[in-house]
């Protein structure tokens, strides 16, 4: 089994926080690995709240640059494991989750490893959220079977549960802070961004089924306000993520290839009784709207995002 550090990456979420951690201890007690919370310039609880949790496996670093793309970087500097895996400070992993996520990495030529993400309301869910919408949540589920992941076939692992070799990650450059949460800007794409660029320089993107993480979901997110603007945010991500590795030609095909029914879609504005299903109609047409958005404020900065994709680097296999 590979050496791993668990990496919790954390901003003003005292209040979650300790649950998430206190799992991950035993995980990697189970697994001889570390953890390691970085805290990206909380100004809550966050330090007495791990205190709290303080044992020798347990490290806190502070990362004053605000954004999960910084906050991620810190923790691949400071990995002191082959393999950092990720887990949101909202998210529990479940009993053998770290050992399953390891196992691919037998492999030389696995990159990243991610696992499944359940949902965990915090409250009960309101009837109008159906399935479709639990992805904008943190849902991942890709069935029983473990499995390669190839652009364009299947979604990437998400974040909240998701892991790397340091050694293939660093060599790609790390995360982007041009993507990511940040603040107010909740900016998306940011593991998809690297998990592309490691599949372009041959490593191998695996998902494993008996990874799982209960991903908790706080009430402020089961608004029809919140949704739509995630997905929106959803949309402007992808066009950045899209033009930072497709091109500009790959990035207008987009919006007619994928998005052009959903732009024509009819306005729906969310009042009790919500219609679910237009719901999701409008949900789908507020991310093709982001995605046009975002498209337009990103074309001019084209040239500083091509210079933000580094070329491959040793270390990183090759196909």
């Amino acid at each position: 089994m590979r050496s791993a550090t668990v990496a919790i990456c954390t901003h003003n979420r005292a209040s979650v926080l300790e649950r998430a951690v206190a799992a991950a201890l035993d995980e990697a007690e189970r697994a001889d690995a570390d953890v390691l919370v970085v805290d990206n310039a909380s100004t809550d609880g966050t330090t007495t709240a791990l205190r709290v949790l303080a044992t020798s496996r347990l490290r806190v670093v502070c990362e004053p640059e605000l954004g999960l793309s910084a906050a991620r970087n810190r923790a691949l500097a400071e990995s002191r494991g082959e393999v950092v895996a990720f887990l949101d400070d909202d998210a529990v992993p479940r009993p053998g989750w770290l050992g399953a996520l390891l196992a691919p990495y037998a492999r030389d030529d696995v990159s990243c490893v991610g696992g499944r993400a359940r949902l965990a309301f915090a409250v009960p869910p309101p009837a109008w959220l159906t399935p479709a919408l639990h992805s904008a949540l943190g849902a991942f589920d890709l069935g029983d079977a473990p499995r390669a992941l190839r652009y364009g076939r299947a979604d990437y692992p998400f974040g909240c549960n998701i892991s790397f070799r340091v050694a293939h990650a660093r060599a790609r450059g790390g995360f982007s802070t041009r993507v990511g949460l940040r603040g107010g800007a909740q900016l998306q794409h940011e593991e998809t961004d690297l998990c592309y660029r490691l599949e372009r320089a041959g490593g191998e993107i695996r998902y494993a089924p008996d990874a799982v993480v209960d991903h908790l979901v706080l009430p402020e997110k089961l608004s029809p306000t919140w949704l739509l603007a995630r997905h929106a945010q959803g949309g402007r991500s992808a066009a950045i993520f899209i033009l930072r590795n497709r091109g500009l030609l790959r990035a207008l095909w987009r919006i007619r290839w994928l998005y052009g029914r959903d732009l024509l879609a009819p306005r729906y504005a969310p009042r009790d009784p919500i219609d679910p299903v237009r719901l999701v109609r409008e949900c789908r047409r507020r991310e093709a709207l982001g995605y046009v958005a975002g498209l337009v404020r990103a074309v001019p900065s084209l040239p500083a995002l091509l210079r933000d994709v580094p070329i491959a680097a040793p270390g990183v296999p090759a196909r």
